[in-house]
C-alpha cells in the first residue's frame, strides 16, 4: 500500500518513515508542504492514506484537506491528520471537523507526539474502513 506523509518537519518525516519501513508492507512516498503533496496526490491519486500535519506554512493540513474534498479524485483517499496542539482532544476534534460534511476526507486524527503502536494502529484501522 502506498503511503504519503505531508509534512515540514524533517525530524518527524523521518521519524514516521521509519515506524511505517519497520512494518516492510508500505511504499512510503514523501512531500516537503501541502502544494507538493496535492501534486503529488494529483499525478497519482492511488495513495492508500496520507499523514498530513495540519500546521505547515503556506497551505495548511486544513487547506490540503479542503482541496481535497473538492476533487472527485482526491476526496476517496483517507487523511490522517496529525497535530501537535489540538483544542480537544483528537477524537472530538475529527468529529467536529467531518460534523460539516465538507472534511470528510478525515478518517483520523493523531496528536503529536505519538507511539509507533499509536501511528501503526490508525494507519491500519483507516485502511480496513476503505
Amino acid at each position: 500500500m502506498r503511503i504519503l506523509i505531508i509534512d515540514n518537519d524533517e525530524s518527524t518525516v523521518i521519524t514516521l518513515q521509519a515506524i511505517l519501513s519497520s512494518e516492510g508492507t508500505f511504499d512510503i512516498d514523501v512531500a516537503q508542504g501541502g502544494q507538493e503533496g496535492l501534486d503529488k496526490m494529483t499525478a497519482n491519486p492511488n495513495y492508500g492514506v496520507v499523514l498530513l500535519d495540519i500546521m505547515m506554512p503556506k497551505i495548511s493540513g486544513m487547506d490540503v484537506c479542503r482541496t481535497m474534498s473538492e476533487n472527485w479524485r482526491l476526496q476517496k483517499i483517507p487523511v490522517l491528520l496529525m497535530s501537535s496542539a489540538l483544542p480537544l482532544s483528537p477524537e472530538e476534534y475529527k468529529d467536529s471537523l467531518t460534523k460539516s460534511g465538507e472534511l470528510s476526507v478525515i478518517k483520523g486524527v493523531l496528536e503529536k507526539p505519538f507511539t509507533a503502536e499509536s501511528l501503526l494502529s490508525e494507519v491500519y484501522r483507516i485502511v480496513k474502513q476503505k
